[in-house]
């Protein structure tokens, strides 16, 4: 069986633990006990145009990688794309895979299957062995991968719904259109993996906006409402908009807060790899401070650098 494009979690089949990428040393990728929800644990799997795959961390935008096939090589997390970021991923039955390095005859291993967090991660010539056997557990499809809400038009491009979802003629003219769909999302970090989370779901004007782990709750979910220039942020928990307030300066620093009066429009540009949330007519973006992935973390807008702080994947809920 193909594995097909997506967002996954590797759980090891003799450990149960998972494929995990260190948030204390970004080059480490060691097994870890399940944390659902976490972007240190869900790798972003593409095809390539030789049948090769490259393996991504949500939260560290970095690649599966080992320097060589030689036994006991480290399988570690590298911030560029290279031939040693390449995989086959072959089955072995019973719904696990191996996953080889392009080229050779080594696989990523859990050292012994040991079942203790932290437990390295490394090339070893493949067996029959369990520590060497993955299970792809898929999460979601790849953000910005729209297939299943598209239709077939010319572009590929799915109308956009109206506000309130009600019938009647002409209603669309200059209705913004984005790199998604409208639609409701949950909105993390491309950086740290945490979600955009109105804090302890506060109904009332002015209520921050941060960084925090991912909950599902309403709170961190977001429905994009089609505006003039851009889409509108609404919170799913407390109805109030993700909004610049009109005595605010615009300028680097800026708190973005939640509003139920103001509704500011937000110009979804970018990719698969993260999304920016921008204010149209400038060149300021919604950006999560230093990247940091504590929770409460300051949300601001600054200026767009490209720095994945300052995107965000936008998940459907």
């Amino acid at each position: 069986m193909t594995i097909r494009d997506g967002v996954y979690r590797l759980k090891n089949l003799k450990s149960g633990t998972y494929l995990d990428n260190s948030e204390k040393n970004r080059e480490t990728i060691h097994g870890w006990d399940s944390r659902p929800g976490s972007g240190n644990q869900e790798w972003e799997v593409r095809q390539q145009n030789d049948d090769s795959y490259i393996l991504r961390n949500v939260a560290s935008r970095r690649y599966v990688h080992a320097s060589g096939g030689r036994d006991g090589t480290k399988v570690k997390a590298e911030d560029t794309e290279r031939e040693a970021s390449h995989w086959n991923i072959r089955d072995a039955g019973d719904n696990t895979y191996n996953i080889y390095l392009k080229g050779s005859n080594g696989v990523i291993d859990l050292d012994m299957g040991k079942d203790e967090n932290g437990t390295s991660i490394s090339i070893w010539g493949h067996t029959e062995a369990r520590q060497q056997r993955w299970k792809f557990e898929k999460v979601r499809d790849l953000g910005g991968d729209h297939r299943e809400d598209r239709r077939d038009q010319p572009g590929g491009q799915q109308p956009l719904p109206q506000p309130g979802g009600g019938g009647g003629g002409g209603g669309g003219a200059g209705r913004y259109q984005g790199a998604v769909p409208a639609g409701r999302y949950w909105v993390r970090n491309a950086h740290s993996g945490t979600a955009m989370d109105l804090s302890g779901s506060n109904p009332n004007d002015g209520a921050a906006i941060i960084g925090y782990q991912v909950t599902q709750g309403n709170n961190q979910q977001w429905d994009f409402e089609p505006g003039v220039q851009g889409y509108r942020l609404r919170n799913i928990a407390t109805g109030t908009y993700l909004s610049v307030r009109p005595t605010d300066q615009l300028q680097d620093g800026v708190l973005p807060t939640g509003n139920k009066n103001i509704q500011t429009e937000w110009d979804v540009q970018g990719d698969s790899n993260g999304y920016y949330l921008q204010l149209p007519g400038t060149n300021l973006v919604v950006d999560l401070a230093q990247g940091s992935a504590q929770d409460g973390a300051k949300i601001c807008l600054w200026t767009r650098s490209g720095a994945n702080n300052q995107r965000w994947l936008l998940i459907r809920a």
